[in-house]
């Protein structure tokens, strides 16, 4: 079976490479769908966030995952290339909420394609891209929170980090 995770992955955190890890292993094929979010400035381009989510799949010899860029509606991309589940992450009660709104929704576009939620390992739950940019313009991002590959890529933009 076909799945996809998707997001803007920027950056790409610990939690998105947990999901992807616990994913890969559920599901024959899983595409992870890097988007653009029309309503934030990206901190890397389409193009550095594909080449990042692509080195952590190949980091772990994940030869189920294939990285794609995707446009438009995600149901969209779904029926293109043959995939029935969207997995989901949740860190908390009001990811839950959201998440639930979005299922739905796809669920109305297209009524064979399912979600799938993964709750987020409790020491991850507190990461999120934004959280990881805010702390990148103050200087200081903790070890644990992005991947070795995307801290290099960070600290080769902005300089060492504390």
């Amino acid at each position: 079976m076909k799945a996809i995770f998707a997001g803007s992955f920027d950056p790409p955190t610990c939690g998105h490479e947990d999901i992807i890890l616990r994913a890969a292993r559920l599901f024959d094929t899983l595409y992870v769908v890097v988007a653009e979010n029309g309503v934030k400035m990206p901190f890397f381009s389409m193009e550095e966030r594909i080449r990042l989510v692509t080195d952590i799949a190949k980091s772990h010899q994940l030869s189920n995952v294939v990285v794609a860029r995707a446009e438009g509606l995600l149901v969209s991309f779904a029926r293109e290339h043959g995939c029935r589940v969207l997995v989901r992450s949740i860190r908390n009660s009001r990811d839950l909420l959201y998440e639930q709104n979005m299922a739905s929704m796809n669920r109305r576009l297209d009524p064979e394609i399912d979600t799938v939620f993964l709750p987020a390992r409790h020491e991850l739950a507190d990461i999120s891209s934004s959280a990881v940019r805010e702390l990148i313009a103050l200087g200081n991002l903790p070890d644990g929170i992005v991947p070795l590959i995307v801290r290099k890529a960070i600290e080769n933009r902005h300089g060492l980090l504390t």
